[in-house]
């Protein structure tokens, strides 16, 4: 059962552990329960309380048979008894075994969420959203999975439940880490830690916030941090979680390989290896994960046969899960390159090929991310050697014309794809230039063409309305929120009709266009500035400038320069 626990958190899927006082609650996909039916309660637990089944179903739980009796026991009592908490628990616990046929777990889902919303239970509905998100995470809705996640977060915190709480942030944190915002991940998993060690909570879930902050480290290329917790993880996990033991072994051999330290590297991971070959189930994107580095580690030792081995053992994984992981990409590359190295142009064309579907697949289930799939292989390259693979293939007759047909098919819509990413790469990599030309003077309002309708203010009050206009700017009143017109010209001294006037003469602009334009003028010259500013998150950002919400920041400062905030912080930290 730990095992099962593990692989899911290793693939970054949502660990849902009622730690401290509650239950170790976890998710397994049981084959299909037939539950159209009126469920009837055996003679036995006619007499059971809700609390005594609900005890018995996490007590059986291993027991598929036996879980699914007292959980559907359960519900059927609860709504017998119209017994909301019952009802929220009941809609919950059966929602586990339905593998995955997701739109009837989500229903079940919904209805426990539906009886509990009003409860202000310790529990409810946080855990049922907790689920829901881990759901929508498996299905590759992230999307929806995060709003799950803060929905439970929101609810643990209004009702007190700081485990839950933080086990909400650890779920939040590893749907960050598995989209690449590693920086923020790292901070979040780190506050996790601080709270179970300040509150002595210990166990396979605090391990699991360990391994997830040590992997971060290594990602962000801090090596030394990331074997400080691994050895933590490796020393505790021999205490209380044997079974993860092997994970912690696992990461830190792959660390020691960007350490450069490629003997213990190998050591390390062949150790843990030889737990996850014999796991049942297997946990495959693990075993892709091991030997990837293994092959890198053969390279290394110019060991071309166990190189050619592990990478091949990938592709023998992607043939018998049918499924993609992002380390495969990187195999699938090196398999080309190999096969090109030796002239065996069949093998080459077949794993181009295999490339294609795996970013194909890579490509619909992180469909909500900001992707970066085909950076890493130089696509000029790929179209250049597919045009000679075909073409020595014609030569030798060793192909077929419709084989031929179909890959180049394939090759034009997904680099169709790729070439638009580039494309607008470029235009925004133009944009950021000009945001950072110096000399480019600063943008000021033409002066008024149409003096139609200011005559109606007079000159006392026109000279009067501009003082206090560049006061504002001067002072940076702008950056305060909810800036409104009638507040605004009544701090001036006059109406919202004459200042609106006065702004759309003198300034070109409405005022809300005005107001804002001032705000991103000021973001684009402090981002640039200040180093610390630029650490911020784009919802801070925005705050911090008078903004209500990040998506209005973004897109006000995407209509003014024509980039986002988070690309423009990016190329200023590169």
């Amino acid at each position: 059962m730990v095992l099962s626990i593990i692989s899911i958190l290793l693939v970054g899927e949502p660990i849902s552990i009622m730690r401290a006082t509650y239950l170790i609650l976890f998710i397994f996909l049981f084959s299909s329960f037939g539950y159209g039916q009126k469920f009837q309660i055996p003679d036995s637990l006619q007499n059971k309380t809700i609390d005594e089944l609900e005890n018995l179903s996490y007590e059986y739980y291993p027991d598929t048979l036996k879980y699914k009796m007292y959980s559907n026991t359960l519900l059927a009592k609860a709504k017998e008894l119209k017994d909301s908490l019952g009802l929220a628990k009941g809609y919950q616990l059966v929602s586990y075994y339905r593998g995955e046929d997701f739109p009837t777990t989500l229903a079940y889902l919904d209805s426990s969420i539906a009886v509990s919303k009003n409860l202000n239970h310790k529990r409810f509905p946080a855990i049922s959203y907790s689920v829901k998100g881990g759901k929508y995470r498996e299905m590759g809705d992230f999307d929806k999975s995060l709003d799950c996640y803060i929905a439970a977060l929101k609810y643990s915190k209004k009702a007190n439940n700081m485990n839950f709480y933080y086990l909400t942030k650890h779920n939040i944190a590893s749907l960050k880490k598995r989209i690449g915002e590693l920086e923020e991940a790292a901070v979040m998993f780190k506050e996790v830690i601080d709270y179970e060690d300040k509150n002595n909570i210990s166990g396979i879930g605090h391990l699991a916030t360990i391994l997830y902050l040590a992997d971060s480290y290594r990602k962000l290329e801090y090596k030394d941090s990331a074997t400080f917790y691994n050895k933590i993880g490796i020393k505790e996990s021999l205490k209380d979680s044997i079974d993860i033991y092997d994970y912690f072994v696992l990461h830190e051999g792959i660390n020691l390989f960007y350490k450069q330290q490629y003997q213990a590297s190998l050591d390390s991971i062949n150790k843990s290896l030889i737990f996850f070959e014999d796991a049942k189930p297997r946990d495959e994107e693990t075993l892709v994960i091991a030997y990837l580095h293994l092959a890198k580690l053969y390279k290394k030792f110019d060991n071309k046969e166990k190189y050619l081995d592990f990478l091949l053992k990938i592709n023998q994984s992607y043939k018998r899960s049918n499924f993609a992981y992002k380390e495969m990409r990187e195999s699938y590359t090196m398999l080309i390159d190999y096969y090109k190295s030796i002239n065996n142009k069949n093998e080459q064309l077949y794993y181009i090929n295999q490339l294609i579907k795996v970013d194909s697949l890579l490509d619909k289930r992180y469909k909500s991310l900001n992707k970066k799939i085909t950076k890493d292989y130089d696509i000029p390259n790929l179209l250049r050697d597919k045009e000679e693979i075909i073409a020595s293939l014609e030569a030798e007759k060793s192909s077929s014309a419709t084989q031929i047909l179909v890959i180049s098919s394939l090759l034009i819509l997904s680099l169709g794809g790729v070439g638009y990413y580039y494309y607008n790469q470029r235009r925004y990599k133009k944009r950021f230039l000009q945001l950072l030309d110096t000399n480019t003077p600063q943008e000021t309002a033409p002066a008024p063409k149409d003096k139609t309708g200011i005559t109606t203010i007079s000159p006392d009050t026109l000279e009067q309305l501009l003082a206090h206009l560049e006061e504002f700017e001067k002072q940076q009143k702008y950056l305060a929120s909810n800036i409104n017109s009638k507040d605004l010209a009544k701090s001036f001294g006059s109406n919202s009709s004459y200042l609106s006037l006065v702004v759309n003469t003198y300034k070109q602009k409405t005022l809300s266009q005005y107001i804002n334009d001032l705000r991103i003028d000021f973001v684009v010259e402090k981002l640039q500035s200040d180093s610390k500013f630029r650490k911020y998150t784009i919802k801070a950002i925005a705050q911090e400038v008078g903004f209500n919400t990040a998506e209005a920041f973004s897109k006000t400062f995407y209509k003014k320069t024509g980039i986002y905030p988070s690309y423009f912080i990016k190329k200023l930290e590169e």
